[in-house]
């Protein structure tokens, strides 16, 4: 038996729900991020401020 348009349209429906439901689990297990990378990183790294950090000490330091 071949299937209807009917049936083409409910199984279309089907999928779109189950879709949505899968979307749905995987947003409620990602998490916003707090901050930029950068800010995260900067802060794991211990205390300070911005101010603190001086570009051109660290790029001598490295590049030696």
């Amino acid at each position: 038996m071949e299937p209807t348009a009917q049936m083409i349209l409910e199984k279309i429906d089907t999928i779109a729900q189950e879709l949505q439901e899968l979307r749905k689990a995987i947003q409620s297990q990602i998490r916003p991020p707090e901050q930029n990378l950068a800010e995260h990183l900067f802060g794991a790294l211990g205390q300070g401020s911005w101010d603190e950090y001086d570009l051109h000490v660290d790029w001598h330091r490295f590049a030696s």
